[in-house]
C-alpha cells in the first residue's frame, strides 16, 4: 500500500510551526515579498554553504 503524497510546506505552516527557530522565521519573513526563483536560489546557496560548514565542524569526530 502506497502512501499519499505529502503536501508541501508553505510560509504560514513554518511561522505557525513552533519547533521552527525564531531566526528562520526572521528570514521567512524578510525574504517573503522577494522573488521566488531568488530566493530559492540564494537559500539553496545558504544550505550548501552551511552544510559545509556543518560537515567540516564535525570531521574531527571520524
Amino acid at each position: 500500500m502506497s502512501r499519499p503524497a505529502r503536501r508541501a510546506l508553505t510560509v504560514a505552516d513554518l511561522l505557525a510551526n513552533p519547533t521552527v527557530s525564531f531566526a528562520l522565521k526572521a528570514v521567512i519573513l524578510a525574504w517573503e515579498q522577494r522573488d521566488p526563483v531568488d530566493a530559492a536560489r540564494d537559500a539553496h546557496l545558504l544550505a550548501d554553504v552551511f552544510a559545509h560548514r556543518a560537515d567540516e565542524a564535525v570531521s574531527w569526530i571520524g
